[in-house]
């Protein structure tokens, strides 16, 4: 079993790919899928899952070397090949290849509560739920190590409800904010802009940068120096 990138030789067997309807409400299909990675063709990874020359499901990765994260965006096993071994496998041989980039420190997923068969399978891989949700989706996260680094990623409007209770934070902690970020207004026109970078450690935000002014979560003082320097590369 492995992943391949997809090409013109695996696409239209991904495309028409089926599971059964009642796993319809779980994932979305393949098409779907492809036509994200080429809209978000920056982050996205779309991978045929292949036993020798047969397309047995698919897979996309959500690749962030800024954040240090992956996230498990998609995966399917075909409805003919199900309770194969086809999704563990698939899961492993992803793990393995994001653990030999030394790129990241955590991989992310989600899932449909409901849908105890995946639950169970990325549980016994070692994902665990960290009480937050995607929509409505539970997820689940896996470390790749005790010593995380900080990343460091452009903000965007998705962000601002994390970037906002950041800086509300610190304003009780009695913090100096940086006057471009003291406002909503001031920090949701920046964002906009493209022009804020925000720190993360493990893929949640502790910290923001706005030109060349760095705040940073009071309870990360041990990681200041270090997301000094992260700025200082960009």
């Amino acid at each position: 079993m492995r992943l391949e990138k997809v090409t013109e030789k695996t696409f239209f067997p991904v495309v028409k790919m089926k599971i059964s309807p009642e796993q319809e409400k779980f994932v979305a299909p393949n098409v779907m899928s492809l036509a994200q990675a080429w809209l978000y063709d920056d982050a996205a990874k779309p991978f045929a899952i292949l036993d020798d020359n047969t397309v047995v499901g698919f897979m996309m990765l959500d690749w962030d070397e800024g954040e240090r994260t992956v996230g498990i965006w998609r995966m399917m096993i075909g409805q003919a090949f199900q309770r194969k071994g086809y999704g563990r496998s698939a899961l492993t041989e992803a793990l393995n290849m994001i653990r030999e980039t030394r790129k990241f420190d955590m991989v992310h997923l989600d899932y449909v509560p409901g849908n105890t068969v995946a639950r169970d399978l990325y549980a016994s891989l070692g994902f665990r739920e960290n009480g937050e949700m995607e929509g409505d989706e539970m997820v689940m996260t896996l470390p790749l190590t005790d010593r995380p680094k900080v990343g460091i990623t452009v903000a965007d409007e998705d962000d601002m409800v994390e970037l906002t209770e950041l800086v509300r934070k610190e304003k009780a902690r009695g913090t100096k904010i940086p006057s471009p970020m003291e406002t909503r207004e001031q920090l949701q026109e920046a964002v906009g802009k493209k022009q804020v970078r925000r720190l993360t450690l493990m893929g949640k935000t502790i910290g923001l940068a706005l030109h060349g002014d760095i705040l940073l979560s009071g309870e990360y003082p041990n990681v200041l120096e270090e997301a000094v320097e992260r700025v200082k590369q960009i």
